[in-house]
């Protein structure tokens, strides 16, 4: 069979315009996936900047009815004070974690005068 140069050329013009149009459409709907990812983003990163906590580091809540108060004397560590408070069916190193949980201490080191809140 043997093709018509003229009938090649007309069906090679409708393929180039076909492929212009569906490249358009490519385009348009990645551009539109970019733009909503973007949006995304932003509404998540704004989102986290709202965000607020009650945790700080310099400011301790104070000491409610049930929980303790301690100065710390020279020599004191944070073992013997969770010694002193804890009865002995409690797990010592929990006590410890609960204290230093609740003063905010980032290490077992304390300085004389410092005071810690025990919990119950």
């Amino acid at each position: 069979m043997i093709m018509n140069p003229s009938f090649y050329k007309s069906i090679h013009k409708e393929e180039t315009a076909k492929s212009f149009k569906s490249r358009g459409q490519h385009v348009q709907r990645h551009a539109f996936k970019l733009v909503m990812c973007a949006a995304v983003f932003v509404l998540l990163f704004t989102s986290f900047l709202m965000m607020r906590t009650n945790a700080s580091s310099d400011h301790i809540q104070e000491a409610t009815a049930s929980e303790q108060t301690v100065i710390v004397t020279a020599g004191d560590t944070l073992w013997g004070i969770a010694d002193r408070f804890t009865e002995g069916s409690k797990d010592i190193r929990q006590y410890i974690y609960k204290i230093k949980e609740r003063n905010q201490l980032s290490s077992v080191e304390l300085r004389p005068g410092q005071v810690l809140i025990i919990p119950q």
